[in-house]
């Protein structure tokens, strides 16, 4: 942790740090601590929020993206030097991976166009990262990614984002798998708003600093550790030399800001500029970074913002800002590249692409991706549209159902918020029954549990397929939810159904006999029993 003076007052509050620069306070490394020390917890247990960017539909808008430069960089590459493959990746970076649910599912997204293209999948390498060691453990336990890891083409580095990006991973195998580098892609999905930043004050022509006083509230052992809820922030802004940066570009960024904005409060995301300025030198001069986050894209937005900066809390441990892409962008088009931006400015989400470029490189794929994602029905008009749907689901037909998990990409949280409403409607589907078991198979495919409440939708799926009478379907998905959740009466009732559908009396005994040992009491199994014997004569586990 950052040292910082702490001031003692007697039975008041202890001041830790006085007018410091927002990026250099003590709420950073607390924070940094909290995301390493929780691991996988902080988002099954302290609910850190993470489905916007961890479903289906945002990860096939980044697929299409990241598609479209790999086709961009084959092109190039062909025509000026040594083409991608296996032992020249493309090397797709994941900064803060998290529970690793967007990860498996743009990979899943990600290689479906490319096996559609005929290009190899070891022709992409996918790094994911975070700063905590837990998680890294997590993910090499995951059955989900396993298959990635053994294909070859998902691996695993400890990085801390907003930290100094040390020699063990600037030389690790992923970012030296290629001389002098090659090309990268950066994906950065709510990362950049838990990075440290500054803040300045524009006001008529003049840019002041925010400094940062931080205190902790009284009637606290002094020697017990400090937790980010027992903080009390305040602000005092003082006058800034125009060469408040050793970097250059980044003083530029604040002038066109003092000349451009006419008042308002602006973040400037140091932390997040200095890691992409550190791997951007790790490649050949290609470079495509893919950031969502709460944000603010354009400019003439930043007046919006006015007072002390503001800080949103997600539990006694974390918090996050608003994001500063429009000065992001001006980083990349100061380099030379682009900075693609959504033409909304009032999105909860934004999601902006930016280019890092080489002198005559041009990559229409992947700005013809960006603006085909960003001009139709993207992830913000989901969610605001989910928002209104969620009080009026009780009501939804099946036709109206699938239209939805269509539109959500096979989304497995939509479908377990469902399962009800289509459970009553089952006995009388009709034309639909078909279109019922693909939508349910396409969304199993999606299924990546990050909490143990998820492992349901195996169970919930195969009672959808066996009410449409997909016996094999539904026998399949009775059998994983064994495994996932353990034996029970009615999966093993269940499964006995599935065997009498698939003409199997026998092995419909066996379960029946195995329901009725779990439970006694429960009925429907006992009946189908009595039916069998009375049938077939009493098994083997029936007589023992």
């Amino acid at each position: 942790m950052t040292d910082h003076t702490v001031i003692t007052s007697g039975d008041g509050p202890v001041v830790l740090e006085s007018d410091v620069s927002l990026s250099s306070s003590v709420i950073w490394p607390l924070q940094r601590d909290f995301y390493a020390q929780r691991g996988l917890k902080a988002w099954t247990e302290d609910q850190v929020p993470s489905y916007i960017t961890n479903n289906p539909f945002i990860a096939e808008i980044y697929a299409r993206i990241v598609f479209g430069f790999l086709c961009d960089c084959m092109r190039r590459t062909h025509a000026t030097g040594q083409p991608l493959s296996n032992e020249n990746p493309l090397r797709i970076l994941e900064l803060g991976a998290g529970s690793g649910k967007f990860s498996y599912l743009f990979l899943r997204k990600l290689a479906d166009l490319m096996h559609a293209a005929n290009i190899d999948v070891s022709t992409v390498r996918y790094c994911m990262t975070d700063c905590s060691e837990n998680l890294l453990q997590s993910w090499r336990l995951n059955a989900y990614l396993a298959g990635f890891v053994r294909q070859g083409t998902l691996v695993f580095e400890q990085l801390q984002a907003g930290g100094e990006i040390d020699s063990s991973f600037v030389n690790s195998n992923f970012t030296s798998s290629t001389q002098p580098g090659g090309p990268l892609v950066l994906i950065a999905n709510y990362v950049f708003d838990s990075l440290p930043q500054d803040a300045f004050v524009i006001n008529n022509g003049q840019v002041l600093e925010a400094l940062l006083t931080t205190t902790r509230k009284p009637n606290h052992n002094p020697n017990s550790e400090i937790e980010l809820k027992d903080l009390q922030l305040s602000y005092k802004n003082v006058e800034v030399s125009p060469n408040r940066y050793p970097e250059e570009s980044w003083n530029l960024i604040l002038e066109q800001y003092r000349t451009g904005v006419p008042s308002g409060t602006v973040l400037f995301p140091c932390a997040a500029l200095k890691a992409l300025k550190k791997l951007g030198q790790r490649t050949d001069g290609r470079m495509l970074l893919l950031a969502a986050d709460k944000a603010i894209a354009h400019e003439e937005d930043l007046q919006l913002y006015q007072g002390s900066p503001t800080i949103e809390f997600h539990g006694p441990g974390c918090f996050s800002q608003m994001v500063n892409f429009d000065a992001i962008g001006k980083y990349f088009v100061g380099l030379g590249g682009e900075a693609l931006k959504p033409d909304k400015h009032s999105a909860g989400l934004s999601i902006c692409a930016f280019l890092q470029l080489r002198p005559g490189d041009e990559f229409p794929g992947t700005a013809s991706a960006y603006r085909d994602a960003m001009a139709s029905f993207g992830p913000d008009d989901l969610f605001a549209l989910l928002a209104w749907l969620h009080p009026h689901m009780e009501q939804m037909s099946i036709p109206q159902i699938l239209a939805l998990l269509r539109l959500t990409r096979w989304d497995t949280t939509a479908l377990l918020r469902l399962f009800p409403v289509i459970a009553r409607q089952l006995r009388s589907v009709g034309a639909e029954r078909t279109d019922l078991r693909n939508a349910v198979l396409s969304t199993w495919g999606n299924h990546y549990p990050v909490s143990a409440a998820e492992n349901v939708l195996a169970f919930n799926c195969g009672v959808i397929l066996l009410e449409l009478r997909f016996f094999a379907d539904a026998l399949a998905m009775f059998e994983v939810s064994e495994q996932v959740l353990g034996r029970s009466a009615p999966t093993s009732y269940n499964l006995g159904l599935c065997a009498l559908g698939l003409g199997r009396s026998a092995d419909a005994l066996d379960y029946m006999v195995a329901a009725c040992n779990l439970d006694p009491a429960f009925e429907p199994a006992r009946n189908s029993r009595l039916k069998l014997e009375q049938e077939d004569g009493p098994s083997e586990k029936a007589q023992s």
